[in-house]
């Protein structure tokens, strides 16, 4: 089964927690987002890649997807982003 973390408007550091934590669950993670939210997704991937992954392997599929906006009625079309990601945790290096 793959652990599925949906970005939002919370602050990234808890993206990246739920992420690693997601992967120390599951061989594979997946990243969602919508709209302006798919910039804070690929800041969360870069971040699991440079500080947390060896090896990281990791799909990116972009689409989009139409829904109707509450505020006018009118329909929308919006960016989507989904990021399969897999990789191994790197081991704490010891600061001495």
């Amino acid at each position: 089964m793959v652990e599925v973390i949906y970005i939002g408007q919370k602050e990234i550091k808890n993206y990246i927690s739920a992420c690693f934590f997601g992967l120390g669950k599951e061989d594979k993670i997946k990243i969602m987002a919508r709209g302006k939210n798919s910039i804070t997704a690929l800041n969360v991937l870069a971040i699991l890649i440079r500080d947390y992954l060896e090896n990281p392997v990791y799909d990116i599929t972009v689409g989009s997807e139409k829904f109707k906006n509450p505020e006018d009625d009118k329909d929308r079309w919006v960016t989507t982003l989904e990021i399969e990601l897999s990789g191994i945790k790197k081991e704490k290096e010891d600061k001495k």
